[in-house]
C-alpha cells in the first residue's frame, strides 16, 4: 500500500508545493494502514509462540485490541481515497481539472460567480 500510494503521488505532475501536507498525509495514512497489517502478523506470531502462558496472553489481548486491521483500514482508507481524490488522484477528480486552474472548493465557487458578473 505504501509503495503504491508513493508511486502514485509521484506521478501527480499536478502537484505544488501547496499540495506538499495532503501528500504527505496520504503517505501517512498509507503507512498507517501497513503498520495495521504488521502489527496484525506479530500479534499472529506471538499467540503461537505464547500459547499456554496466562499473562503472556493478558498483554496479547491488550496488543490485539490495537491490531484491529479492518478497523484501521475501514476507517482509514475512505480517508486516504478522499485526500486522493483532493490532489487529483482519481479518475473523478483527474476529469473535472483544467490544466489551466485547479479544482477548487467554494472559494473557487465565489471568484467564478464574481467573474461571470463582470462580464
Amino acid at each position: 500500500m505504501r509503495d503504491a500510494v508513493r508511486s502514485t503521488v509521484d506521478a501527480m505532475d499536478w502537484l505544488t508545493p501547496t499540495d506538499e501536507a495532503l501528500k504527505t498525509l496520504a503517505l501517512r495514512q498509507a503507512e498507517e494502514i501497513e503498520g495495521a497489517i504488521d502489527r496484525a502478523r506479530e500479534l499472529e506470531a506471538l499467540r503461537r509462540d505464547l500459547a499456554g502462558d496466562e499473562s503472556a496472553y493478558k498483554r496479547l489481548k491488550a496488543l490485539e485490541a490495537m491490531c484491529e486491521v479492518t478497523k484501521t483500514v475501514g476507517w482509514l482508507g475512505p480517508q486516504l481515497q478522499g485526500v486522493l481524490r483532493d490532489l487529483g488522484g482519481t479518475p473523478a477528480a483527474r476529469a473535472a481539472m483544467k490544466k489551466d486552474k485547479p479544482v477548487g472548493g467554494r472559494l473557487a465557487q465565489i471568484r467564478a460567480a464574481a467573474g461571470q458578473h463582470d462580464s
